[in-house]
């Protein structure tokens, strides 16, 4: 190697080191955020969020829907009960996870004495994050959490994003509207009102608005406030580009109205599902639903093919065979066994919640009423005072025997306020342990900030 190779080859190897010592997050100028931006939104945020949709894109054309029950809003929810965490969005969680460790940027930058003090610069100087592009990383990871149904971790980085970008006020809302959803799929209800009350109490920028508005309706949906999530769920389903989508939230638009007992609506609204292109299994479900429809206010019995081919078998008619139809009977066999296929969904809910005794028994569509026969009371009506006392005494020997049941209800009763207190005691518990749990977390944070500052100082 000649003298002049060996110069050029020092000179590059010179470069490089200063380069990648240069763009170290140790150091915080503009060289060194611009080129962290740069990589973070580039060679890690681009695949991380193109995994993201393409998972979505993919569970959605894959799902298998359970029609006994209603849709759920989000065609993503995760299975209940996990034991272990992780889920199908983990390419997201460790391309996210990978983006902020790399090229987060905590430390101070120098101050320049020649710049002026103003009241912004000051403020940026107050951030405790300054890679301009690293707060999507943070977001994207704390939605994978969610789609893994990984609902603490969720929580976790949508505190630490509260906590580190309390300057960003849409990404802070973006936030909170993430948390409404958590808190609602998790079943923590006190969370999620108090949530959805800040967030109906600020301005929500315009392109947060469709967010606000699906998560306000799920939200609305797993309470079973369906007359005021009717509205809301129209406006949505006019907006969805999704196509899959948007025919998953009209016939869950359908479902709804059949549980309010709105057969017309309900009819129209599994019609709007039905189309060229709407998905086989879908389109077969809303004809199956109008069937139902039919059936329960016509009260019409759909006639046996198999019951028909006996008939017009029998002497009284021509002993000509005539083949039964495989298909109509298939068809008559399903809408049969459709008749009662509405009132699972008063026993089921999209989260799989308890429903209320108030509306199991209510009926799905009320029964035309049959006059009822009058009560002996007022036509049998005693004749003589013999007649009088025995009545009485029959009524009260019925009322005695009636009185240990009365007691047995009102221990009941009692039973389930003792049981509903234990659960609310158990929720406060598990509330305390999650709350200790976080401070627990953000003091090991704190402490890590602090072992990392007095490397810096050290290393300075």
């Amino acid at each position: 190697m000649t003298i002049k190779n060996s110069s050029l080859y020092c000179v590059i190897i010179l470069v490089g080191t200063t380069l990648v010592a240069g763009c170290s997050t140790k150091r915080n100028t503009a060289f060194t955020r611009a080129y962290h931006e740069l990589t973070t939104r580039y060679n890690i945020y681009y695949n991380a969020d193109k995994a993201y949709h393409d998972m979505l894109e993919n569970q959605l054309k894959n799902r298998e829907e359970d029609y006994t029950t209603l849709l759920p809003f989000y065609p993503t929810v995760a299975a209940h009960n996990k034991q272990l965490p992780g889920g199908p969005f983990d390419l997201v969680v460790e391309k996210t996870t990978q983006a902020i460790k790399e090229h987060s940027i905590s430390a101070k930058p120098r101050r320049d004495p020649a710049q002026p003090q103003t009241p912004e610069f000051r403020q940026w100087l107050q951030q405790e994050e300054f890679n301009p592009f690293i707060h999507k990383a943070w977001l994207l990871l704390g939605k994978a959490h969610v789609l893994n149904g990984d609902y603490e971790d969720a929580l976790a980085v949508f505190r630490q994003i509260q906590k580190l970008f309390k300057q960003n006020n849409n990404l802070l809302t973006e936030t909170e509207i993430w948390m409404l959803r958590t808190y609602t799929e998790m079943g923590s209800d006190y969370d999620a009102e108090n949530m959805l009350y800040a967030l109906q109490s600020k301005t929500i920028a315009s392109h947060l608005q469709e967010l606000f508005r699906e998560t306000t309706t799920a939200r609305l949906i797993h309470k079973r406030e369906y007359t005021t999530a009717i509205p809301w769920l129209k406006k949505i389903i006019e907006q969805e580009k999704n196509f899959t989508q948007k025919k998953r939230l009209q016939y869950l638009l359908g479902q709804i109205y059949t549980l309010q007992g709105d057969t017309t609506m309900a009819w129209q609204a599994f019609e709007d599902v039905k189309g060229l292109s709407t998905p086989a299994a879908i389109n077969r479900q809303a004809t199956l639903a109008q069937e139902a429809l039919k059936e329960k206010t016509t009260k019409q019995v759909v006639p046996n093919p198999i019951e028909t081919f006996i008939v017009t078998a029998t002497p009284n008619h021509p002993t000509k065979e005539q083949p039964v139809d495989s298909t109509q009977l298939s068809n008559s066999v399903q809408s049969q066994s459709f008749q009662d296929y509405h009132l699972a969904y008063l026993k089921r809910s999209s989260f799989q919640a308890r429903i209320t005794d108030s509306i199991s028994q209510q009926p799905l569509f009320p029964e035309i009423s049959t006059p009822q026969p009058l009560p002996t009371s007022i036509v049998d009506l005693p004749k003589t005072r013999e007649e009088l006392q025995k009545q009485l005494e029959e009524k009260a020997a019925e009322a005695l025997r009636k009185k240990p049941q009365t007691v047995t209800n009102k221990s009941r009763e009692k039973l389930l306020k003792e049981r509903e207190k234990e659960r609310k005691a158990k929720l406060r518990q598990r509330e305390k342990e999650l709350r200790k749990r976080e401070r627990e977390r953000e003091a090991a944070i704190k402490q890590k900030e602090k072992e990392r500052e007095q490397r810096i100082r050290k290393q300075q």
